[in-house]
């Protein structure tokens, strides 16, 4: 049996893959291709790297539990003013997400990957959503990962690419054609128990994950492929804002166990309740993790 792991977006959320990704693998899920999109392709590419399963799974729990929001989007209030002044394309430069990647991938190339690994991105000029499968990992993540004016586009292969999420590339129907025989679908999830962000990158951030989120909702609505569709629950209900790094500890530790007991009470099921995507919200009484 063949499987196939496709990683949502969601910035800091991406920590909760993690977690799913964990179980799965104390479970004996291995992938054989993995689709990442936005912080998915970074979790999937850092997946896909040298070393065994285990080792790359214990190093990704590794780097989220120590990774801040500092270290990607670095504030330099004089790159605000150009920014504003249409001097420079983006409000934070790419330099920290590009070295964070270079330290951790532990490869140059899609084709040195240990498994498969193919990241979604967006042609910023014809809207097109693309599925970047060759050539330099580095730069398709950080395009895959390029928040339209939060993080520069991407130069690559005479395209200007910006953040996967943006476009409509159907990373389901994608894994299908593939010939795989399952799908395991790993949302990130979105901040249904809120509150409503208050900051200029948490708004930006929490949008994108909205809109990747309803496009979920079509994609998962729409597939029709021969590999069976896995979709593990999203951590609900969630009060982290995609913007705040200073709980992947706790998200990983709470989507760890909240997917293990998923796998346990499937046992046996021929489907998954596609209904845990729906975008719904909480009252703060129910909060579960809170930023």
């Amino acid at each position: 049996m063949t499987a196939a792991f496709v990683l949502t977006g969601g910035g800091s959320l991406g920590a909760v893959q993690v977690g799913m990704l964990t179980a799965l693998h104390e479970s004996g899920i291995e992938p054989d291709l993995l689709v990442g999109t936005s912080v998915g392709a970074l979790n999937a590419a850092y997946l896909a790297g040298p070393g065994s399963s285990a080792a790359r799974v214990e190093g990704l729990t590794k780097l989220w539990t120590r990774l801040r929001r500092r270290d990607v989007f670095v504030p330099q209030p004089q790159r605000w003013v150009l920014a504003a002044l249409g001097s420079v394309p983006s409000l934070f430069a790419a330099a920290p997400l590009q070295a964070l990647l270079e330290r951790n991938l532990g490869y140059e190339a899609f084709e040195d990957a240990r498994v498969p690994v193919h990241v979604t991105a967006t042609d910023v000029v014809t809207g097109h959503g693309l599925l970047l499968a060759t050539g330099p990992v580095v730069s398709a993540v950080m395009a895959s990962a390029s928040v339209p004016g939060l993080l520069p586009p991407v130069e690559r292969q005479g395209r200007t690419l910006v953040d996967g999420a943006v476009g409509r590339a159907d990373a389901l129907t994608h894994a299908a054609e593939s010939g795989v025989d399952d799908i395991y679908l790993l949302p990130a999830g979105y901040a249904c128990a809120g509150p409503a962000p208050s900051t200029a990158l948490a708004s930006a951030l929490t949008a994108l994950s909205l809109v990747l989120h309803r496009q979920l909702l079509d994609q998962v609505a729409a597939y029709h492929g021969t590999a069976r569709l896995h979709v593990l629950p999203p951590l609900c209900p969630l009060a982290v804002s995609a913007a705040d790094f200073s709980h992947s500890r706790s998200l990983v530790d709470l989507s760890h166990r909240s997917t293990l007991r998923w796998l346990d009470e499937r046992r046996g099921r021929a489907d998954d309740d596609p209904g845990v995507l729906s975008l719904h919200e909480h009252r703060p009484a129910r909060q579960e993790v809170r930023s």
